[in-house]
């Protein structure tokens, strides 16, 4: 009997010694052999929206909210059953986008709607009981928000590297590896986002700097980036990051994707504002090694740093916010930079993800929110992850080497001007960038004297960037006239694009004669059009600015062709961009009648073309804009392409403008403007609904709600005059396809009843005050050096105001948004169900598509 009754004594112990198994959370798709668990919910807990973090000496997690403040987590180890331990720290400092744990301190930088407060902080523990209190401020960036200063890392030569978005100035004392000559180096003036976004942000653009750990000397090592988040160095000790793209643009030849660049010391990435962004080949930037697609980019983690199975050693996991995609991009090592391949690692809807770092257990831990958003705190690791995963050794190739030689050069180290001279005819475009970064630290006349007897054409047009860089006159001349003796017939299609790169940096910059210009179209002319795309599209440029009169002509006899030509950008899968309601459904769209962007690149040059016309050429000129018209593309697309209408405008006839205005397709432009009268009206009575009353009704509408009516109850709140859905609307503010699959009830509804909580940099507005005090609110639609125009009434973007610079007493970034409150509390709660069951309803066509 007793030992009948031990049996089960025995299982029961056995049962309680053992780990319960842990169970991969189901709404996030991972690689085979992984296992995700969800932690903990910051939003469940009243703790903000996380968005970076980072562990301290003690293994502790710590995260910041990205509106609040820094909290500890202790995490229990794998497969145990103790509860996660959360609690805030005791500081005042919090907003932080960038955490760092290094030299007994935690860093910490902060994202402030307060300008002043933004920037880099020094927090340590005073007292020695375990607990931060003390805060010092080292660096001030001016800077707030989402393109505001970003992530921190401890780089292997004991510096705090950190990033900061294009809408973060640097501070006014500052070293360079790179001359800090910056400049937007365009021939015709790039044309400025048709929206507004970013239009006053000039170069650098987005930038990485180094500091010291008592952040004294800020070095930049690397500008030309969009919206760089965060940064990682892989087991060689390279830096990398994963730069934004801006998703207005896309159909447009200036378009540049969501993409991992390799930083290495004195690099720039040719972001501009608007049009003005660099093509990658350009010598004088440096090229991604990965283009992805479309996204926003956010937290990047060293696979060497997680105990993962080997294949993930020698690469980097890259966060996508928009559509909740964790990529695995492998990194082969190749001359001076990396090829680079990806695979999707892990991914989920309405997965927002933020940040990541490597536990001390080898596991990676991520975050996700932001925008007030659901927020969680995740772990992934392999089932195997008590056997520690054999680590990969570092491989420094020879051109690496180099590279990392002539980058000396420009940090300090005394040159070797052979060195850098001979470097120039490297194969490898980063060597021959590195040694001209290098060169323009080098005495003129040392240059002059070299370059004098100098006939090896790489040699001379390096000099001739460099030249026209650094501003010596003497220099450009000379460069000037050493690009003229070389035969353009002889050169590669590739050197030929960076002569011409160079003339045109020469002109930017420099100063010279009619005569040159003319002498330099006789050589040139006669090279166009060329069997090379890459060649014909930087010669159309260069000609029309030389006022080549014989480049219209020869240019729109090849529209047919170039109107075919395959040079679209990567753009992501359809199961990705059902991910994200704000950007698939755009996406989507232009997949569908995607835009001829080279055609554009061809119209947007002979819009400053002033010689050449005639009637006919003129006729067919304008025809091309239908074509264009009638694609689709990003939100500023069509905008885009007016700008470019109306600068061709001003080297026609006024007498043939209607004429060509009909030819152009006006009556495929669409231009939203809302006709109030003609809207639906609510039944009503209406209420003064809480953001709980909402969530209720929401969670009803898919039972009660009527989706026919719901349509009607969409036009009447206004939804439709300033969003998208199912690809028509407005794009005064995000696409409402997919809103119901992305955000929670209680996310909508507080963006409903608060909608100025939280605003995206992207639909932004300022604040005017004028100096007779006058106030002026919109957005910003375009600025010179003497106007702002803005747009004062979201529901009619024809509705512009140009406003004098020297009239203005202030401006400042408004907390207001755009939508208006209250919006529902004209109809009666069945009409509120009815709009709800409508937006899921538009969800679930969105899927079946």
């Amino acid at each position: 009997m007793n030992k009948v009754a031990s049996i089960p004594l025995f299982l029961f112990l056995l049962i309680l010694g053992c780990k319960t198994p842990v169970q991969s959370d189901p709404n996030i798709h991972v690689q085979d052999g992984f296992i995700v668990e969800k932690l903990y919910s910051p939003s469940d807990n009243e703790q903000g929206s996380w968005v970076s973090i980072t562990k301290d000496n003690k293994g502790r997690l710590i995260a910041s909210d990205q509106y609040g403040a820094l909290y500890y987590i202790e995490v229990p180890k794998i497969g145990s059953k103790t509860p996660i331990k959360v609690d805030s720290i005791p500081i005042n400092i919090g907003n932080a986008h960038g955490l760092l744990w290094a030299y007994e301190s935690l860093y910490v930088m902060t994202n402030s709607d307060k300008q002043e407060e933004s920037g880099l902080y020094k927090v340590t523990d005073s007292d020695g009981d375990g607990v931060l209190d003390h805060v010092d401020f080292l660096q001030q960036f001016v800077g707030r928000g989402e393109h505001g200063p970003h992530g921190i890392v401890l780089g292997p030569d004991g510096y705090l590297y950190m990033a900061g978005g294009n809408h973060t100035l640097l501070p006014k004392s500052f070293n360079s590896v790179q001359k800090p000559v910056w400049d937007e180096d365009q021939l015709f003036d790039a044309i400025k986002d048709p929206r507004g976004h970013a239009n006053d942000v000039l170069a650098p653009g987005g930038w990485v700097a180094r500091t010291d750990k008592d952040g004294k000397e800020l070095t930049v090592i690397a500008t030309g980036f969009r919206n760089a988040y965060d940064l990682a160095f892989n087991k060689d000790g390279e830096l990398f990051t994963f730069d934004s793209d801006m998703e207005w643009d896309m159909g447009s030849p200036w378009y540049r994707p969501i993409r991992v660049c390799h930083i290495t010391n004195g690099s720039e990435f040719g972001w501009r504002t608007g049009s003005g962004k660099w093509p990658a080949y350009y010598p004088d930037n440096v090229p991604g090694i990965l283009d992805i697609g479309q996204g926003s980019p956010t937290g990047v983690i060293a696979g060497h740093t997680l105990n993962f199975p080997e294949h993930y050693k020698d690469g980097l996991f890259v966060f996508d916010w928009s559509f909740g995609t964790m990529y695995y991009v492998s990194l082969i090592p190749e001359g001076a930079s990396y090829r680079a391949e990806k695979e999707e690692f892990l991914a989920g809807a309405s997965l927002p993800l933020t940040d990541g770092i490597a536990g001390d257990d080898g596991a990676m831990y991520f975050l996700t929110g932001g925008r007030r958003l659901e927020s969680g705190l995740y772990r992934v690791y392999h089932s195997k992850n008590n056997k520690k995963a054999k680590q990969t050794e570092s491989v420094i190739t020879e051109e690496q080497q180099l590279r990392r030689k002539l980058e000396s050069f420009a940090m300090g180290s005394p040159a070797d001007v052979d060195l850098i001279w001979s470097s120039h005819k490297h194969s490898d475009q980063r060597i021959r960038y590195a040694a001209r970064v290098a060169l323009e630290y080098i005495a003129p006349e040392i240059i002059k004297t070299n370059l004098t007897t100098e006939n090896n054409p790489d040699v001379i047009l390096q000099s001739a960037i460099a030249s026209a860089r650094i501003g010596n006159k003497e220099l450009q001349q000379l460069t000037f006239d050493k690009l003229g003796a070389i035969s353009f017939t002889d050169l590669s299609e590739n050197q030929k694009t960076d002569v011409i790169r160079a003339y045109n940096l020469l002109f930017i910059r420099g100063e010279f004669n009619s005569e040159s210009k003319l002498k330099l179209l006789k050589n040139l002319s006669p090279h166009y059009p060329s069997s090379n795309h890459q060649v014909n599209r930087e010669m159309v440029q260069l000609l029309a600015y030389l006022d080549d009169p014989e480049v219209v002509e020869k240019t729109i006899a090849m529209l047919d062709d170039i109107a075919n030509t395959n040079e679209n950008f990567p753009v992501i899968k359809e199961e990705v961009t059902g991910r994200s309601e704000q950007y698939g459904g755009t996406i989507e769209r232009m997949k569908s009648n995607t835009p001829p962007s080279e055609l554009i690149h061809y119209a947007k040059a002979l819009s400053y073309a002033s010689k050449g016309w005639n009637k006919e050429l003129r006729e067919k000129y304008f025809t091309t804009f239908a074509k264009l018209f009638a694609a689709n593309g990003g939100e500023s697309y069509t905008g885009f392409l007016l700008k470019i209408r109306e600068q061709a405008l001003t080297n026609m006839p006024k007498s043939e403008h209607e004429n060509l205005l009909a030819l152009s397709g006006e009556e495929l432009i669409q231009v939203s403007g809302t006709d109030l009268a003609s809207l639906p009206h609510p039944k009503g009575p209406g209420k003064n609904y809480s953001v709980d009353e909402i969530v209720a009704l929401y969670n009803n509408a898919a039972d009660q709600g009527n989706v026919e009516n719901g349509a009607q109850m969409y036009k009447a709140v206004l939804c439709n005059s300033c969003h998208s859905l199912q690809g028509s609307g407005s794009s005064v503010g995000p696409d409402l396809t997919q809103i119901t699959n992305r955000f929670s009830a209680k996310d909508i509804a507080e963006a409903i009843v608060f909608p100025n909580k939280t605003i995206s940099d992207q639909y932004e507005a300022i604040e005017i005050t004028m100096n007779n005090d006058k106030e002026h609110w919109g957005r910003l639609i375009n600025e010179t050096s003497d106007t702002l125009t803005i747009n004062e009434n979201p529901l009619n973007p024809k509705q512009l105001l140009k406003l004098k610079k020297s009239d203005i007493k202030s401006r400042q970034a408004s907390k207001r948004s755009a939508m208006m409150p209250a919006l529902l509390n004209r109809l009666n709660e069945q009409e509120v169900m009815d709009l709800f069951a409508f937006l899921k309803s538009q969800a679930r066509q969105s899927e079946l598509q």
